[in-house]
């Protein structure tokens, strides 16, 4: 079939992309938050779960409103960069360990969450797609006010327990002090 590589590679983009969501679960990213046009350190925890030759390469996907400043160099690994992308090469995640990632940037200003596209690679071809998303959105009230609640009845607590200590010592003292004659 004069079609068959196309219809080759057409099976392996799909199938990378079945798999992609399944495997967004293992890659991991952190913070998963970050505030409307913050300056950030994304770190993207990349693990090799299965492939027995290692992965040696990895490049995220920058979306296009994450103003991105910096990538971490890794000591082993090679690093360049094509416009809003960062790949890594050359370095080796052993099957059933990870390895870190990080890039520098500023989140967008509106609130919304910016999908990754993290590639992970071994130098037989074989690859795989990871979409990691990072909610950009504003802290709420309730979170504040939620912190605030913990720590007033952290303060009612430790505050009833030493009134009750006093009440204690008084009452104990009461009951030794010798009665006056």
């Amino acid at each position: 079939m004069r079609f068959s590589a196309w219809s080759s590679l057409g099976i392996s983009v799909c199938s990378a992309l079945v798999l992609a969501g399944a495997a967004s679960a293992h890659l991991s990213i952190d913070p998963q938050r970050v505030a409307p046009g913050a300056e950030v350190d994304v770190i993207f925890s990349v693990p090799n779960e299965d492939d027995a030759v290692g992965v040696d390469h990895v490049t995220l996907g920058i979306p296009a409103d994450f103003e991105l400043d910096d990538a971490e160099a890794k000591p082993g690994w090679t690093q360049s960069r094509t416009g809003q992308a960062i790949t890594w090469s050359g370095g080796l995640i052993p099957k059933g360990q990870y390895a870190r990632f990080a890039i520098r940037g500023t989140a967008p200003a509106k609130t919304e969450t910016v999908l990754f596209n993290v590639l992970v690679g071994d130098r037989t071809g074989k690859s795989i797609t990871y979409r990691v998303g990072l909610d950009v959105a504003s802290t709420t009230p309730e979170d504040t006010s939620a912190r605030s609640v913990g720590k007033a009845a952290l303060i009612i607590a430790i505050v009833a327990a030493v009134l009750a200590l006093v009440a204690l010592f008084a009452w104990v003292y009461r009951w030794i002090r010798p009665t006056p004659g």
